[in-house]
């Protein structure tokens, strides 16, 4: 997969984030595995039979004895002085012990002796590249090429190197020459698709992927050139139909998951773009904007937590990536309310940004407003419970004295308290006698 940059786009309470961009290194080599074959390159019995005893070695371990092997290739090629094959094998082996220095030797001693082995000057490019050395990689390839102008890899090194700089003209130049000399060479039809597929020449790089695809009919690089070509022609579907195929056949195709991963943002598709982001959180860990865009999409599924998480992690890797901050912050403040933190995470921001955005000045207001009221509520809460305290307290202290000096019963006036200590005798009421009832009335005249 050639490298170069990737962008991931998120979007955030009406607020467009771009993320941080990350460039891709190149393939660990161009064939990991060693040449079996010494073909006509050895010129000694006893190298032929050393080599092929350091094939065995390897072979017979699955890989695994790295170094035994690596001793036999090297004892090959001290025994051929010309064995271009076995010092290439040995520095394949270094390699794989991260011994770079002597790959980087055995590399140039192979190519010394052979200009045409182009798995070595691959390799050796490569290993240039990834630490660093552009130019001695430009330098080398430049040098392959006027040894043996036929030269295939050092043609499309050189054509990825020119795209990666954005000269797409050179790049697309060198990979047409590169087929002019190999019409079967796949990593070619590869480069020169995407190229076109860059520069929005969308018949071209279709007609490249389907010459490509002769050779190889599903191949994850032609399929992901075409499935740019189809997203520029606005045809979605088929471009997200393509890029999920690439990605079934090479699941490590970053550049695929980052479309995919971009479309369903813009599309607002959050499981999609979750799935696709944390599978790319995976392949590449110390990328913010990965775990920032992961936060956004976990923030549109409904995943708070999580998507608090992802936005830490995004500022664990980069302390100083200001859209995580401000992410954080809006989440904190609309959905986890929790305008404490949101006030923590956007001064943050706004120590951290050069250029904030145009809203962050209100939602840090906001966070400020909610979190001054928040503390005058418990202000006046802790006051209301105070006060009542008081009151209860004050009504304990009312009831307990009144119990220890009870207050004295008041009598009417004319009559004499009534005490427990001599109990009123009550007087049973007279009977009247029959001397004691009333004379009877006088009788009256009868009238006359």
């Amino acid at each position: 997969m050639c490298s170069r940059r990737l962008f991931l786009i998120g979007l955030i309470a009406g607020l467009t984030t771009i993320g941080c961009a990350t460039t891709g290194s190149p393939s660990k080599q161009a064939d990991a595995g060693v040449a079996s074959d010494p073909g006509e390159s050895v010129t000694t019995a006893e190298a032929r039979v050393t080599f092929a005893h350091a094939v065995e070695t390897y072979r017979g371990s699955n890989g695994k004895d790295v170094t035994s092997a690596r001793i036999g290739f090297e004892a090959a090629a001290k025994a051929d002085a010309q064995f271009s094959l076995a010092r290439y094998n040995a520095g394949v082996l270094f390699e794989h012990e991260a011994q770079h220095d002597n790959a980087k030797r055995l590399y140039r001693e192979a190519l010394d002796i052979d200009p045409t082995l182009e798995l070595a000057t691959n390799n050796l490019g490569l290993l240039l590249e990834r630490s660093g050395e552009v130019d001695a990689a430009r330098a080398l390839y430049a040098e392959i090429i006027e040894k043996n102008p036929e030269a295939v890899a050092a043609r499309l090194r050189l054509a990825a190197l020119a795209r990666a700089d954005g000269d797409a003209k050179t790049s697309s130049r060198l990979a047409r020459e590169a087929l002019q000399f190999d019409a079967s060479s796949l990593a070619a039809y590869r480069l020169l698709a995407r190229v076109y597929a860059d520069e929005k020449r969308p018949q071209l790089a279709r007609l490249i992927a389907v010459r490509g695809a002769k050779l190889a009919p599903d191949d994850p690089e032609l399929n992901y050139a075409l499935a740019l070509v189809a997203a520029s022609d606005k045809d979605i579907v088929s471009s997200r139909s393509l890029l999920t195929r690439v990605i079934e056949k090479d699941p490590n195709h970053t550049d695929a998951r980052v479309a995919l991963a971009n479309m369903a943002l813009s599309n607002r598709d959050w499981k999609t773009a979750s799935l696709q982001l944390e599978a790319l959180a995976k392949l590449d860990p110390k990328n913010p904007s990965i775990w920032n865009n992961l936060g956004l999409a976990y923030k549109g599924y409904g995943r708070f937590d999580d998507a608090k998480v992802a936005y830490n992690k995004a500022m664990e890797v980069s302390p100083t990536f200001a859209e995580a901050s401000l992410n954080l912050g809006i989440l904190e403040l609309r959905n986890i309310l929790n305008p404490d933190a949101a006030l923590v995470a956007l001064t943050a921001y706004m120590t951290m940004s050069s250029s904030p955005v145009k809203d962050a000045d209100d939602l840090l207001l906001e966070a400020k407003t909610l979190v001054e009221s928040r503390a005058e509520e418990k202000r006046m809460l802790a006051e209301q419970s105070r006060m009542e305290e008081d009151a209860r307290q004050q009504a304990d202290a009312a009831a307990k004295a009144d119990a220890a000096h009870p207050a004295p019963v008041e009598v009417p006036a004319g009559k004499e308290a009534v005490t427990d200590a001599e109990p009123v005798a009550e007087t049973p009421p007279e009977v009247a006698s029959e001397t004691d009832q009333p004379d009877p009335p006088a009788a009256s005249a009868s009238p006359t």
